[in-house]
């Protein structure tokens, strides 16, 4: 039965649209039942968006940001949202933010913009205007935000630019704060990655020689009990590294990881840990167990980019096509 909507489906297309875009159209419905037939009990599929490259829960809204710019997502239905009104217009949204104020940040191509109760605003006058790459707020209340030329910051009503080794000129992709207060900063440039760390006024930097797999930083996180994880890697080449006494210990392919380059780390409520690669799905790591999932078994896509969690517990994996709800772990 599938297959036959699905021939039908394509021969509409072919006679609409030609023949390159219907068979293309043809094969993203083919890989959506294929992936909707093998869905696990407690999953649900969200496309669209399509790539989904950060993630953030507001309230009853599941805000998810990529290419094709903002979505909103119920969170209780997985249905789509209509954007509240007035919604600047932002494609390649790279970070997303809900801070202590319960205002939503969105780091996108063309800067920054804001939504409160008061409706959308764009930052105030010294904020960046160009691409963003990322946005965190610390503990302290400051907000800093990754550009694709160096790293700024909002204190005390000011935006002002901050000096950090080894990420001055290139992107910064990846901002994280730990248990003590350390600020991270990683850079997932291809070929000026950079992985940093701020710590009471002294800066710290760390590449291949220290033992990271590659000096391209895709995520940093912290596990529950106090380890740094750092997720590397460009292309097909890269890995995992755990930071120990300033050294850090790669995991790599060979160890249980699906694929070489490591896109996001997240630690689940159970303590288990999820390594998403580049092509080849999310490895889950307990204890000295491993499960790879892909879309053969429920995956909206084979790139995990971000993923977050609900105050109920429901995990939200941003792929490259699409997003998955899952309410049941395996």
């Amino acid at each position: 039965m599938i297959a036959r909507r699905l021939l039908t489906v394509a021969v509409v297309l072919l006679l609409a649209g030609g023949l390159v875009w219907g068979v293309a159209r043809l094969l993203a419905l083919a890989e959506t039942s294929a992936v909707r037939a093998t869905m696990p009990e407690g999953w649900m599929l969200i496309r669209p968006p399509h790539e989904v490259s950060a993630l953030a829960v507001r309230d009853g809204t599941v805000w998810a940001g990529g290419r094709d710019g903002l979505y909103a997502i119920d969170r209780a239905t997985g249905e789509l949202l209509l954007l509240p009104e007035g919604a600047p217009r932002m494609r390649y949204v790279k970070g997303l933010l809900v801070d202590s104020a319960d205002t939503l940040w969105v780091a996108h191509l063309r800067g920054l913009s804001c939504l409160d109760d008061g409706g959308w605003h764009e930052p105030a006058e010294g904020a960046p205007d160009g691409p963003c790459m990322s946005v965190f707020e610390d503990r302290a209340g400051v907000v800093w935000v990754g550009t694709e030329q160096g790293l700024v910051w909002l204190q005390g009503g000011r935006w002002e630019r901050v000096r950090a080794p080894g990420l001055d000129d290139t992107t910064v992709d990846v901002i994280f704060q730990d248990r003590d207060g350390a600020m991270w900063f990683g850079s997932a440039h291809p070929t000026q990655g950079a992985l940093a760390r701020l710590d009471g006024g002294a800066w710290s930097t760390f590449g291949v020689e220290d033992g990271l797999p590659h000096a391209s930083v895709n995520d940093i996180i912290q596990d529950r009990e106090g380890t740094i994880w750092v997720g590397t890697g460009f292309a097909r080449r890269g890995g995992a590294a755990r930071l120990d006494k300033d050294r850090w210990h790669a995991l790599m392919k060979e160890d249980g990881l699906a694929g070489e380059k490591v896109r996001s780390i997240y630690e689940d409520a159970r303590g288990r840990l999820w390594f998403a690669s580049e092509y080849d799905g999310v490895a889950i790591r307990e204890r000295d167990d491993w499960l790879v999932l892909t879309p053969q078994q429920g995956l909206a896509g084979h790139e995990v980019k971000d993923t977050v969690a609900d105050d109920r517990g429901v995990l939200w994996l941003g792929t490259e096509n699409g997003v998955s709800r899952v309410s049941e772990l395996p």
